[in-house]
């Protein structure tokens, strides 16, 4: 199959160094110093699964292609509007474009763009990858699952991964799975920005658990505002999921924070806080780990 993937940070790199060593025609959207050496040396994976050099093909952009079967978008939810040309040309010419983007708004915004509503499919990731340094990326903890919507280009996606060691679901209702990912996703980034950057600083103190609580509370508030029909039940599973992560452990609003990049906070916390203003439904955690987050980005120039 032939397969393109947008955004050759962690995430997109991982995925395309599996489906390369699967034996798929991949073809990476990448510049600067990691195409260089992707395409002099390979891809270095590294993972709990075992270490590998996958040896994708490169390009700058997808309007130098010429279609593929599957197109995944996996660039920061803020480099959306700067790489939808690219998948409205692989749209055009046959491609199906899965958005594994974090937030919720993604699919709205690619059908803005101009991509034919039938031809998208959100995807959730489940697993958590970094770029070390040019070339090399690293996968994170045990966890590598994709969900994705239900319809035809979910076809596309469960034959991609069929010989692979990531597993692929495909969901009745994907916002469900979106908005379940949001109530995980950002109550880690508000409690580590609260905290020290980290979920074990959060633990340690009397109120933690609490504020944990509460957080989620406030993502899936917002969710079935929306209309969502988010389960009942999700409160205590999130609850739960978040409890089971180490202490060591912070997601990649904090990484690229830490790293002096821009963040993606504004798709994440600040969307829960502006639709919750919008719904009447209060988020104070949201609104103050947004604030500590962009301050901190503004303080780092």
């Amino acid at each position: 199959m032939r397969i393109v993937v947008v955004g050759a940070g962690g995430l997109g790199s991982y995925i395309g160094g599996v489906l390369d060593q699967a034996g798929h025609e991949v073809t990476l959207v990448a510049r600067g110093d990691h195409r260089a050496i992707i395409e002099s040396d390979g891809l270095r994976v590294k993972s709990h699964a075992g270490d590998f050099v996958a040896r994708p093909a490169c390009v700058g952009s997808g309007l130098e292609l010429e279609g593929a079967e599957l197109a995944f978008l996996a660039t920061k939810t803020f480099s959306l509007d700067d790489v939808a040309p690219q998948l409205v040309h692989l749209a055009a010419r046959g491609s199906a474009v899965v958005s594994l983007l974090n937030g919720v708004t993604a699919r709205r915004r690619l059908a803005a763009a101009g991509i034919p509503a039938e031809k998208i499919a959100d995807g959730v990731a489940y697993m958590t990858a970094f770029r070390l340094e040019p070339g090399v990326v690293e996968r994170k903890a045990a966890h590598q699952r994709i969900v994705v919507g239900d319809g035809a280009v979910s076809e596309r996606v469960l034959g991609a991964f069929a010989d692979t060691i990531v597993q692929v679901e495909v969901a009745d209702d994907v916002d469900v799975e979106l908005w379940e990912k949001m109530a995980v996703v950002c109550p880690l980034t508000v409690l580590c920005a609260i905290g020290d950057r980290n979920m074990g600083s959060v633990r340690r103190h009397p109120f933690g658990a609490e504020l944990q609580r509460a957080a989620i509370g406030e993502v899936l508030s917002v969710g079935r505002a929306y209309g969502v029909a988010i389960p009942t039940d999700a409160n205590a599973r999130i609850d739960e999921r978040l409890d089971r992560f180490p202490d060591d452990f912070f997601p990649s609003v904090i990484h690229d924070l830490n790293s002096g990049r821009r963040t993606e906070m504004d798709d994440l916390g600040g969307t829960i806080a502006r639709m919750g203003r919008e719904l009447g439904v209060p988020t104070p955690l949201h609104d103050a780990g947004t604030l500590i987050v962009q301050r901190a980005e503004l303080a780092s120039g």
